[in-house]
């Protein structure tokens, strides 16, 4: 998980835990108490291991939520933090986490020109028969917050869904139908919550060069019975709604008149996997339909409030070493000229 994700998973975090904590027996002239607040979700299918730590914050006088823009009012100025490897009950790697600034933002309620986030980079990468132990001490053991976690185990795609691609992606046959694509995996050990889709690449040709650009669809979520692993689940693709989808998000676009055209290049089928505490966390905030204002709180942060989880993402990119997936004839010809994209541009 890159730094991003970290970032626009803690401020709905943050967010959602600062309504929902307000409990009926809230008391509005407690004192302040700056709380660690910690977002992690550990992934081995990456180098770098982000978590992020902030506390909450009180402002003075107008609106409290401005603060939240403020680093100093969400920011500890004096913390240390380690991820300890444990492995039957020997601690086999410690990283101690180090800080860095990023920038690049996406809009929202804190501070969008720079935040800090802390980070770790596991030596020959994350142990999936191993647990991890973060301990995050403030201002010399003034306040101490840890938590645990196990990662998700590795999880492959159906044999039967990657046989059905050798010979394109097919979302249009031979008869001039579309046809749905049935996106079939086998569940990890450890998770319950998944979340599929799949990225379109393609390249725009401007008089001023090429640009390779992607997009993404998402094809909802879905949960397991339990956290076993070893459980078939699918999502069902409609064959019009990948040609609707393009045609939507390039609907419009003001860059429009100074494109030559579109060359399709390859598509990637992901499934992302919430571990045990992430997908409870998730199922816990959801949107409710429910007339019951109070919610249920959620956090595995001894001493402090926030998750430290695990997530894994299975990527399907190529059909064997050196071939990335590519649409079949039927297909690669609708995009080109059919009647949601014919006329984006796409080449034949």
């Amino acid at each position: 998980m890159n730094y991003k994700n970290i970032l626009s998973l803690f401020i709905s975090i943050s967010i959602i835990v600062g309504v929902s904590s307000c409990k009926t027996d809230f008391e509005i002239n407690a004192p302040y108490d700056d709380i660690p607040v910690i977002f992690a979700a550990l992934d081995q299918t990456v180098d770098t291991q982000y978590v992020k730590i902030n506390k909450t914050y009180l402002g003075g006088t107008g609106n409290n939520a401005d603060y939240a823009a403020i680093n100093d009012s969400v920011l500890f100025s004096n913390l240390s933090a380690t991820v300890d490897e444990v492995i039957n009950g020997t601690v086999t790697n410690s990283y101690a986490l180090n800080e860095i600034w990023v920038k690049g933002i996406e809009p929202g309620l804190f501070n969008t020109d720079s935040q800090k986030v802390y980070y770790f980079v596991p030596n020959g990468g994350l142990d999936v028969t191993a647990t991890y132990n973060l301990t995050v001490n403030i201002d010399e053991g003034r306040k101490q917050a840890t938590a645990s976690t196990r990662l998700v185990e590795d999880f492959q795609f159906s044999n039967i869904f990657k046989q059905q691609l050798f010979a394109g992606v097919g979302f249009k046959n031979g008869n001039g139908e579309y046809k749905d694509i049935l996106v079939e995996w086998n569940t990890a050990k450890g998770a319950s919550i998944y979340e599929s889709g799949l990225v379109f690449y393609y390249d725009e040709h401007t008089q001023n060069g090429v640009e390779e650009k992607s997009i993404r669809w998402s094809f909802g979520k879905s949960t397991a019975i339990n956290t076993n692993g070893g459980e078939d689940l699918s999502k069902d693709v409609l064959g019009d709604g990948f040609y609707k989808i393009i045609a939507a998000r390039l609907a419009n676009d003001p860059n429009e008149a100074n494109i030559t055209k579109r060359v399709f290049k390859r598509i990637e089928f992901n499934v992302s996997a919430a571990g045990e505490d992430l997908s409870t966390y998730i199922g816990v905030n959801e949107p409710s339909n429910s007339i019951v204002s109070e919610r249920p709180t959620f956090s595995n942060i001894d001493g402090g409030l926030g998750v430290f989880s695990s997530r894994t993402k299975l990527v399907l990119s190529e059909v064997s070493p050196g071939m990335p997936l590519q649409l079949n004839s039927n297909s690669q010809a609708e995009l080109a000229g059919g009647q949601f994209t014919g006329l984006l541009k796409f080449e034949p």
